[in-house]
């Protein structure tokens, strides 16, 4: 992922939130997190009880003013982006994950049981608010919020030893492109 810019065609979630990870307990990483003041916990599970094996770390997270953000487009108005550049612009795969509201949920279908099959590859959905996971990749969270998970941490600009061992494809720290 670049700095300011959205994974795939999509809006951006909101100006400013927190971004999580997940990483294995046992990896360095979590303790350079820690180090550097990033908000580290053990993920919970659906039943509420702790997975001792992966921890979620919480990076604030700001795009710039006058991005496009979720709250300014309709699902819909999402959905023809990605048609828009299915027809004119790619023969693959056009990454996009739908923001949605689900007051939407109706014309979304009505828009899908249209335009799918001719138009889209493949779309990924996500709930904007009130979709009850507690540790959401993403959490909308305001300007003054941001700013205190800025000043609480230092910004990780080198890591010693992020070893990769285990995966045999991975030795050494460099990964192969495939």
């Amino acid at each position: 992922m670049l700095p300011g810019v959205t994974s795939g065609c999509h809006p951006a979630y909101s100006h400013y939130m927190i971004r999580r990870i997940r990483i294995a307990a046992d990896h360095s990483l979590v303790q350079v997190c820690r180090e550097h003041g990033y908000p580290v916990e053990f993920q919970r599970n659906f039943d509420g009880t702790d997975d001792h094996s992966t921890m979620v770390v919480s990076f604030p997270f700001a795009y710039p003013e006058g991005t496009k953000i979720a709250a300014e487009m309709t699902a819909i108005d999402q959905l023809e982006v990605v048609k828009w550049l299915q027809e004119n612009w790619s023969d693959n795969s056009v990454s996009c994950t739908v923001y949605y509201k689900k007051e939407e949920l109706p014309e979304i279908k009505k828009y899908l049981a249209k335009n799918y099959k001719n138009n889209h590859k493949s779309l990924s959905f996500l709930l904007h608010n009130e979709h009850g996971f507690q540790q959401a990749p993403l959490e909308e969270i305001t300007k003054e919020a941001y700013d205190a998970l800025v000043a609480s941490t230092r910004l990780i600009t080198k890591v010693e030893d992020a070893s990769f061992e285990g995966d045999l494809e991975c030795a050494g720290g460099v990964c192969p492109v495939k």
